[in-house]
């Protein structure tokens, strides 16, 4: 399974839990649906060779015999056992694909999947067995974060001496495989098993919760903080409705409402490409009402439907409010923002209002005709933010008017 960008990074992790500099074929990348051009292109992989590889039911784990022009025009080499005895007699032919490789080395991965994990550069150099990742600013905190594949003897020690070395707020230690130690609450310290995420999360969450176990408490009254265990993606089915995803939940608020829909999109645009970290005026929404009411009703749909493991609270919390400033945000983190190519064909369900019967009303009153003219206003701004979709192609859709008065 790839991530949306295409790249395998299930492979990759769990190459990297195995070695530093680790060794994989052609086609282990093609069985991933990976492009080993691309990968090594932006330097996720380096040729390498076959170095290192190892047949399947090989007993004695050993660089084989290679016979690579016998049979070089069908593309297949020749894998000889070169152990007395043999593990096989004679040659065993495989793909060319199997036996060429490439090398996946720690720190190129890791520099890749930095911003994606909302990691910063670090400023001071790490020193060895140990390897910088970067930089997470989250829940008002400053951690580096640092790879050490195998936890050797004195783990614990060296740790605690590189968490004084570094400074800042906490250490984040990410590890193959769990150490089994337990730090004192004051180290500020939190070991953290790798996972073969095929996003490419490296799971920097779990390790925030371990130290910092009052958060979510603490998130829903502080406007400055994200809900960053929320994730959230957008995207809408033409002709239907529109889709929120909350943690993976299609979430049951802003479905047929086009200006709700991309009031919520807008803010969500803006923090994840936008400018002052996501802050817009309030006037951008659109409100179009005396009472400034757009707030108040995002966070009534917000509200009414349930998200698992979200409570009513934390949902209302996801918009951050700087009172006497007029300016609001979303309260989730970019890296956790996702924008779905079927955006790019956004389809105003607005037009699509039924009478008692289910057919057609074919006709939209004077306050469904301002909502569609705001609703076009608020999609071209999405899309200057780096929504899908082309601005020019915006246009307000045409309506037939109601002789009667909007309620």
């Amino acid at each position: 399974m790839r991530a949306e960008d295409g790249k395998p990074w299930k492979l990759l992790l769990s190459k990297l839990r195995r070695s530093d500099n680790a060794r994989v074929s052609y086609a282990e990348v093609a069985a991933a649906g990976g492009d080993t051009v691309l990968l090594v292109r932006e330097r996720l992989l380096e040729l390498g060779s076959a170095e290192g590889y190892e047949p399947s039911g090989c007993e004695h784990r050993c660089t084989p015999n290679l016979d690579w022009d016998s049979r070089a025009k069908e593309g297949l080499v020749g894998v000889a056992c070169p152990q007395e005895p043999a593990c096989w007699p004679g040659w065993t032919w495989v793909a060319h694909s199997e036996v060429d490789s490439h090398r996946c080395r720690a720190k190129n991965v890791f520099a890749a999947l930095a911003a994606r994990n909302g990691l910063e550069p670090l400023t001071v150099a790490v020193p060895p067995p140990f390897v910088g990742l970067g930089l997470l600013r989250r829940r008002g905190l400053s951690v580096p974060v640092v790879w050490l594949r195998s936890p050797t003897r004195g783990f614990e020690q060296l740790c605690r001496g590189l968490r004084e070395q570094l400074g800042h707020d906490a250490l984040i230690v990410l590890v193959a495989k769990n150490p089994r130690v337990s730090f004192a609450a004051a180290d500020k310290i939190a070991p953290l098993e790798l996972l073969d995420d095929p996003r490419g999360d490296l799971g920097l969450l779990r390790a925030l919760e371990e130290l910092t176990p009052d958060y979510r408490t603490r998130v829903v009254a502080d406007q400055t903080l994200d809900l960053d265990y929320v994730r959230m993606r957008f995207a809408t089915r033409p002709g239907d409705r529109h889709v929120v995803e909350i943690n993976g939940h299609d979430f049951g608020g802003f479905r047929q409402s086009d200006v709700k829909f991309l009031r919520l999109l807008l803010l969500a645009a803006a923090r994840k490409n936008g400018k002052d970290d996501g802050w817009i005026d309030k006037s951008r929404l659109r409100d179009g009402d005396d009472k400034d009411r757009a707030l108040e009703r995002m966070r009534e749909e917000l509200s009414t439907y349930d998200v698992p493991g979200l409570s009513e609270v934390e949902r209302k919390a996801l918009i951050k409010v700087q009172k006497g400033q007029g300016t609001l945000r979303l309260g989730v983190p970019p890296e956790n923002i996702e924008f779905d190519a079927s955006l790019a064909a956004f389809d105003y369900v607005g037009t699509k209002a039924t009478n008692k019967k289910g057919g057609s009303k074919g006709k939209t009153t004077q306050k469904q005709e301002e909502g569609l003219q705001n609703a076009a206003v608020l999609l071209r701004d999405c899309r200057r933010h780096g929504v899908p979709g082309d601005v020019a192609s915006v246009k307000t859709p045409t309506t037939r008017r109601s002789n009667r008065s909007a309620t």
